[in-house]
């Protein structure tokens, strides 16, 4: 039953007025929280960052569960490297001496390499993903969507009972 309320979400995320630029922040938004550690001052802005900004909730939560268990398998691995190359490079030395002690940058624990690493693995992928996510969802909407709901032969199939039922459990209307 979990799994046919996601794919329902998915589904009403997909169809939705919402842009195909707030999906892809929403998961753009969920993967940089997913390589964070949740008890990190920059995570617990992001958090309080979904207050300001219209975050689409579902898919930063999608995202963020995918991501926060491909850290756990072992992409956590990689955020101490990258941290450590970031906070310990000689050219930077002068920069985060000075950023990390001014006021609220102390706060977001970016000192620590794993809080590091992972803000900028998780905003580096989550850029990277924006554009194709637009293209993805944009795809969905013009070819599967409006298509679909315009085919003679779908709404000819849609009006069987046992096809509203299946609507009503997959959709929900």
């Amino acid at each position: 039953m979990f799994l046919l309320t996601w794919i329902r979400k998915l589904y009403k995320v997909l169809s939705a007025d919402a842009s195909p630029g707030a999906i892809a922040f929403a998961i753009a938004f969920g993967i940089t929280l997913g390589c964070l550690p949740l008890t990190s001052g920059l995570a617990m802005l992001l958090i309080a960052s979904v207050l300001v900004f219209r975050v689409q909730i579902s898919s930063a939560l999608l995202s963020f569960v995918v991501v926060k268990a491909c850290a756990l398998a072992g992409l956590s691995q990689l955020f101490i490297p990258v941290g450590g190359w970031l906070l310990e490079n000689e050219a930077l030395h002068g920069f985060w001496t000075a950023a990390l002690n001014w006021p609220v940058i102390a706060w977001l624990d970016l000192d620590r390499l794993a809080v590091t690493g992972g803000a900028v693995v998780g905003a580096a992928v989550g850029a990277i993903l924006f554009g194709p996510v637009v293209w993805l969802v944009v795809s969905y909407r013009r070819w599967l969507h409006d298509r679909v709901s315009e085919n003679r032969f779908f709404r000819w199939l849609t009006n069987f009972w046992i096809v509203k039922g299946l609507r009503f459990i997959f959709v929900g209307r």
